[in-house]
């Protein structure tokens, strides 16, 4: 096991032999690459004529430059008078009424916080009225439970990009087959970005799933392997009804919540009162989602339509 450098998780990272002896490594769960080793060899440096390629590697990056062919399951975005796939209706609007109001007390025994290397708005996705976390961050989704509050931070704990209580754990199965969540089936050649971050991605077959084309597969629309094998190593998907989004314009971190900094993984070994703390702070947020993602294509306003 080799640690990230940039998430923290301790994974099965790939390698490509260089050249000079030293070893190209990548992040499978975050697309971080960097080199390992000592140099053993001299290596000419490249001609004009000539380029080395940068070895391939699986990326939670945003997907708004890709050609537009990748086959999807609809042929164009969904909107409030149409059906998709099994005839579900699709639509922005969240599958239930709102159950709570700004300043009803939480009530909550843990609270997870972790650095979100990539804010997209696939991993988690604040769309459609509900905020899932069905990809990366396998051990938080493998471990959390009903009524516990996820905190996410910027890259150096310096901003809240968003804050959620899990309302539902879901296996896989469930979550595709459900037609609450159907709307979030990727949609890789709408030119609205919000239809392209569908998290629905792992459809059930036959002694496994299968990727679909989406912000984890590869450009070309087939399966990444290891960021496959990370996302369905988390086992659950967590479904959240109440939830702030802020994005890109998120707040600082609150002097007294600068115990949920973290550096690397994530962080659940809070203390009660420090929980407590959380969750009255929680409690007050307005809700929704009140920003942009940090990494979201310039002019595209279909984050709002949520």
């Amino acid at each position: 096991m080799i640690d990230c450098p940039s998430c923290g998780e301790d994974e099965e990272l790939r390698g490509v032999g260089l050249d000079d002896g030293r070893r190209q490594i990548t992040c499978e769960r975050c697309g971080h690459s960097w080199t390992r080793g000592t140099a053993t060899r001299v290596v000419a440096p490249p001609t004009s004529s000539r380029r080395i390629a940068s070895p391939a590697s699986g990326s939670c990056g945003p997907r708004w430059d890709d050609d537009p062919v990748v086959a999807t399951l609809n042929d164009e975005a969904p909107n409030l008078e149409v059906s998709g796939p099994d005839g579900a209706h699709l639509s922005f609007a969240p599958g239930r009424e709102r159950t709570w109001e700004v300043g009803d007390p939480v009530q909550t025994n843990r609270v997870f916080s972790y650095i979100v290397v990539h804010d997209t708005g696939f991993s988690p996705n604040p769309f459609h009225g509900l905020l899932t976390l069905a990809c990366c961050k396998p051990l938080i989704r493998k471990t959390a439970s009903v009524g516990d509050i996820i905190v996410g931070l910027s890259s150096r704990s310096e901003r809240i990009v968003y804050a959620t209580q899990v309302a539902e754990v879901i296996a896989f199965e469930e979550y595709w087959a459900d037609p609450r969540y159907q709307p979030r089936r990727p949609v890789m050649n709408s030119p609205q970005i919000v239809y392209r971050a569908g998290d629905n991605i792992y459809e059930p077959v036959e002694g496994g799933y299968r990727q679909l084309p989406s912000f984890h597969s590869n450009r070309d629309g087939s399966e990444d392997a290891g960021l496959k094998r990370t996302d369905l190593s988390g086992n659950h998907v967590l479904a959240c009804e109440r939830f702030t989004y802020w994005g890109r314009s998120g707040p600082a971190l609150p002097e007294e919540l600068q115990f949920l900094a973290v550096g690397r993984g994530h962080r659940s070994n809070f203390s009660t009162d420090q929980v407590q703390t959380v969750a009255r702070w929680f409690a007050d947020l307005p809700g929704g989602v009140l920003g942009a993602p940090t990494q979201w294509k310039a002019g595209d306003q279909s984050w709002r339509e949520t």
